[in-house]
């Protein structure tokens, strides 16, 4: 029996870290609300935590297949989209650390999309470490904010 509790115990947490996977790799899948809802229905401090570290891990699950796709097996095309990467390419490669702070930008705000930046993030060969790190850094304050909402939203009606 404490397997079968213990399971069924992770499995908001599960789900969060599978969905949040699905919606790094298909963009009209929302993850913020998957862990809105999920997040509504835990009962402590802790439970909200482990559902934005289960929902930042499988962002930045799905979040790596597209930056290795974005590492070779996406073409990039050519006439004035690759005359446009390659102008952004140059802009960055004079300054890696702008890339970074995208990256960072990107994925704690969302602004510009965070699945954009990662494909680029590939194509320009961001340092791969580099790009995890800043990216899971950005995905866990943002989704640390969005797991804290419904509490705050109801301790201030209040």
């Amino acid at each position: 029996m404490g397997v079968w509790n213990q399971m069924i115990s992770s499995g908001p947490y599960l789900w969060c870290f599978v969905l949040s996977i699905v919606s790094a790799l298909v963009p009209w899948v929302n993850g913020e609300v998957v862990l809105l809802s999920l997040a509504a229905m835990a009962h402590s401090p802790w439970a909200k935590a482990l559902l934005a570290l289960s929902a930042s891990a499988g962002q930045m699950a799905g979040k790596c297949v597209l930056y290795w796709a974005g590492k070779g097996v996406i073409p990039l095309g050519s006439g004035r989209v690759k005359d446009t990467v390659s102008a952004w390419r140059v802009r960055f490669e004079q300054s890696p650390s702008k890339l970074l702070t995208l990256v960072f930008v990107s994925s704690a705000v969302g602004i510009p999309p965070f699945y954009v930046v990662t494909i680029l993030a590939g194509a320009f060969r961001v340092h791969f470490g580099a790009f995890f790190t800043v990216g899971a850094c950005g995905r866990i304050l943002r989704f640390g904010a969005l797991a804290f909402v419904p509490w705050i939203v109801v301790q201030w009606f209040r």
